[in-house]
């Protein structure tokens, strides 16, 4: 049985509360897959990988690496 990755895990994670709460794509919305390249300098280790991306607010596109935790707010 192959263990996931920690940032694989994250990603099921986020698409696990996608499916459970209506978040509106405007706060949440998952890009698809794409490489990691050289140019984004935070984990040096993924380079050339495959990486899950998401856009936050409707204006931050970021790898599933770069995000540490997903909280509710409160209106």
């Amino acid at each position: 049985m192959k263990v996931p990755s920690k940032v694989e895990l994250q990603h099921m994670q986020l698409q696990a509360m996608l499916k459970e709460h209506c978040i509106p794509e405007s706060e949440l919305l998952y890009c698809g897959e794409r490489e990691y390249t050289t140019q984004y300098v935070a984990h040096p280790e993924y380079h050339g990988q495959l990486m899950h991306w998401y856009m936050i607010g409707g204006e931050h596109e970021v790898p599933v690496c770069d995000i540490e935790s997903v909280d509710a707010v409160d209106d």
